[in-house]
């Protein structure tokens, strides 16, 4: 086999990996006609992403309980700036809107705010989402719709994907989009969930408005999997103004930038 591209390459450990349970080095190697530095870089990147296990000699899957350990974990980090992006994005919602939300750590913090809107049509692939909401519908403080999108489940995203997920959002349209991410630049915007590029793709394009909700944390931080750039967003709500190095690089007449703890009414000042 021919070498391959760096993404590529770890995306197909991935799959081997979730098929075969565990991975070795030399045998990896020899597949992909590279070094075994190589591959244990490659493997390296993968364990720091959480998304394997190393051990001596290879790398192995992570255990389901592991995986909801760390989707917890992450809901915890940046807890409280996270509740403010996300109430600031929650602001950007009207009454009779129909909304996209993909599944993230800090997406889930909108349910609540999200309950005192009126007769919104919510859609999303995530659980905690989607339980949140029926929760408050069950206690009569929310009259929307829920439409959870079907597909495979996950228990490190708490969340559905894959080709029943995708052809039910390419059925649809929405008022506006919300998104979280793992890294973000001008020109990138990346997650360490695989499984979310397609889905995201798919939405960006069929949402009347895209808004990414991102704590400064994440800014110029480079995951493994790119699903757009800021040039396909049109909000941005942060907890921090755009960095100078960066104003060069976006149109402000195209993006509004929301910082959290301001007006929400205001872009920031560059």
């Amino acid at each position: 086999m021919s070498n391959e591209s760096v993404e590529i390459r770890r995306k197909k450990i991935l799959k081997k990996l979730n098929s075969e349970n565990k991975v070795y080095v030399k045998a990896l190697a020899e597949e992909f006609n590279v070094s075994m530095e190589t591959i244990r870089r490659d493997l390296d990147c993968l364990d720091e992403e959480r998304q394997l296990k190393k051990i001596f000699g290879g790398a192995v899957k992570l255990k389901n309980n592991h995986l909801e350990a760390l989707h917890k974990e992450r809901g915890l980090y940046n807890s409280e700036i996270k509740q403010k992006i996300a109430l600031a994005a929650s602001e950007l919602v009207e009454d009779d809107d129909t909304i996209a939300i993909l599944g993230g750590s800090t997406t889930e913090q909108m349910v609540p705010y999200l309950a005192e809107k009126n007769n919104l049509t919510i859609v999303t692939n995530s659980l905690p989402i989607a339980f949140g909401l029926l929760h408050y519908k069950e206690e009569g403080r929310f009259d929307g719709r829920i439409v959870l999108l079907g597909g495979e489940t996950s228990s490190a995203s708490m969340s559905t994907s894959g080709f029943f997920a995708e052809d039910m959002l390419l059925k649809l349209s929405f008022n506006k989009a919300f998104f979280s991410c793992a890294g973000f630049a001008p020109d990138n915007i990346s997650t360490y969930l695989y499984e979310h590029i397609k889905l995201s793709k798919i939405l960006i394009g069929k949402s009347d408005s895209n808004v990414l909700l991102a704590d400064s944390s994440k800014m110029n931080v480079n995951h493994l999997y790119s699903f757009t750039s800021l040039r396909d967003i049109n909000v941005v709500v942060c907890d921090s103004p755009i960095p100078d190095q960066w104003v060069n690089e976006i149109d402000l007449n195209q993006l509004q930038w929301i910082v959290a703890n301001e007006p929400h009414n205001k872009n920031s000042e560059a």
